[in-house]
C-alpha cells in the first residue's frame, strides 16, 4: 500500500448536540485554566501517564512482542518530554515555539481489579479488521474492538487508564483518537493499527514507522486539533495561539519553509499529517492545552491523580537486550545505560566484516536496525560508550 492511500488519522465531525454542549464546556475550563496559569508552565511536575495496552489479534502476526509495546513506550516518553533524537531538525523560526509537555507514560502494574499486571493484554479474536472502528461494528452499532463479548476487549475504566488499542484496521486508518467529552467512556481510548505501533522496520509501515502515530493520537485523547484546522483555508483554527493558521495538510516530507495565510507553516509539529521521519514537535500553546485537561476539573483528571505505576514500565535484566532473534527485517534494541556519553553501534558479520555502523549515537535513540538486505547467518551487535564494551550474538 502506498503512503499517500493510508490515512494518517481518521477526522470525527461533532453533530450531536450532547458531545458539542460537553465540547464548549471542556473548552470553557481550558482557555481559562491556559488564561489563569500561563506564567507558570516553566515549574510545573512532570506527570507520569497510567497506561494499559490491549492487543487485539486475528492471527499471529499481529499478536505484537512485548518488546514492541515497551518501544512505543519509548517512544512517546522521547516526544512529550521533547527528549526525540530529530528535534534539532526543528526550523530556527519554530525552536522557541517547541515544548517539553512534561509527561511520562508507565505501562500499569495493576488492574482495575487490583490484582498484579504487565500493563498489557492479549485477546484473539474472529473479526479480522476489528480495529476499523468506524466499519467494524456490532449489530447494536458499536465498534466490536471495546467490547469482549463483541469480539474485542472491554476498556478498562478510561478516567484511571489510558486505553491504547492496537489492532489491524485494514487500512482504514493508522490511528484514531476522540477529543475528550466526544464519546461514550466505554469507548475513550486510542487505537493504533498494528503495524504502525512503536519503532518498525518491516517495509509495509513505512513512512509511518517510527511510532508518531501514536504521539499523535495521544495529542488528539489530550485535546489538540490538527495543525491544519481540519479544513481547507485560513479561517480554520486549532485553538493554539503559538501554531500558525495553515491553509491545508502537508503530507510526505516538505522543506521548510512552507507558506500559507501569510505565515510560515509548522508542518512538522506532530499534529499534522507528514511522515513520521518529518514531524518533530509539540508547542508551548499545545503543552497548555494538554496540561489543562490534567488539571482540576479537567477531562482527564483521573489520569493525574492515578498512582497506578509503582515499578518502571521496561524490564531491565541487561543492559542491552535485542529483538527478535532471529531477526528477520528489523533488529530492535534496548540499551539500559546511566551514561549520557554518545555511543557506537556496530553490526559484523560471521567474516569479521562491519555491515552496519552508527557511530556517536545519543543512547536515548537506540531502536532499531534495518535488516532486510542481510543474509542469513550470525552476527554480532557491538556497543561502545566510553571504556564499555558490550555484544549480542544475532541470528538472521
Amino acid at each position: 500500500m502506498q503512503a499517500q492511500q493510508k490515512a494518517r488519522c481518521e477526522v470525527q465531525y461533532l453533530d450531536d448536540p450532547i458531545h458539542l454542549a460537553r465540547q464548549a464546556e471542556i473548552e470553557t475550563h481550558t482557555q481559562n485554566w491556559i488564561r489563569n496559569n500561563e506564567r507558570q508552565t516553566s515549574v510545573r511536575e512532570v506527570i507520569t501517564i497510567p497506561v494499559v495496552v490491549h492487543v487485539v489479534y486475528f492471527d499471529e502476526t499481529e499478536n505484537i512482542s512485548d518488546q514492541q509495546i515497551y518501544n512505543q513506550i519509548q517512544v512517546l516518553n522521547e516526544d512529550f518530554r521533547f527528549l526525540n533524537e530529530d528535534r534539532d531538525r526543528i526550523p530556527s523560526a519554530f525552536q522557541g515555539d517547541a515544548a517539553d509537555v512534561g509527561f511520562e507514560f508507565c505501562l500499569v502494574n495493576i488492574d482495575p481489579e487490583g490484582n498484579p499486571t504487565n500493563g498489557i493484554t492479549r485477546t484473539q479474536t474472529m473479526y479480522e479488521c476489528v480495529g476499523n472502528t468506524v466499519d467494524e461494528l456490532a449489530p447494536d452499532g458499536t465498534p466490536r474492538l471495546f467490547y469482549s463479548n463483541k469480539g474485542g476487549r472491554d476498556i478498562w475504566d478510561s478516567e484511571q487508564y489510558l486505553n491504547l488499542y492496537v489492532a489491524n484496521t485494514c487500512g482504514r486508518f493508522l490511528g484514531r483518537a476522540k477529543l475528550p467529552g466526544t464519546v461514550s467512556p466505554n469507548e475513550d481510548a486510542v487505537t493504533i493499527d498494528y503495524d504502525h505501533f512503536g519503532d518498525n522496520c518491516s517495509p509495509s509501515s513505512f513512512p509511518f514507522d517510527l511510532g508518531r502515530t501514536a504521539t499523535h493520537e495521544v495529542g488528539h485523547f489530550f485535546n489538540l486539533r490538527h495543525i491544519f484546522g481540519d479544513a481547507t483555508g485560513c479561517s480554520m483554527d486549532d485553538l493554539v495561539e503559538d501554531t500558525p493558521l495553515q491553509d491545508t495538510a502537508y503530507f510526505g516530507c516538505p522543506t521548510h519553509p512552507q507558506l500559507s495565510c501569510s505565515s510560515f507553516d509548522q508542518f512538522m509539529n506532530f499534529m499534522g499529517f507528514v511522515d513520521d521521519r518529518c514531524m518533530q514537535m509539540f508547542t508551548n500553546g499545545q503543552r497548555d492545552r494538554m496540561m489543562a485537561t490534567l488539571a482540576s476539573g479537567g477531562p482527564r483528571n483521573g489520569l493525574a491523580m492515578s498512582s497506578l505505576c509503582n515499578t518502571p514500565s521496561v524490564p531491565t535484566e541487561d543492559v542491552l537486550t535485542v529483538f527478535p532473534n532471529p531477526v528477520n527485517d528489523c533488529l530492535h534494541l534496548n540499551f539500559e545505560t546511566s551514561s549520557s556519553e554518545k555511543v557506537a553501534i556496530r553490526l559484523f558479520n560471521p567474516l569479521g566484516q562491519i555491515v552496519y555502523e552508527n557511530k556517536n549515537q545519543n543512547p536515548l535513540a537506540l531502536k532499531s536496525i534495518n535488516t532486510t538486505n542481510l543474509a542469513g547467518g550470525v552476527y554480532w551487535l557491538v556497543i561502545e560508550y566510553g571504556d564499555e564494551r558490550i555484544s549480542k550474538k544475532v541470528m538472521k
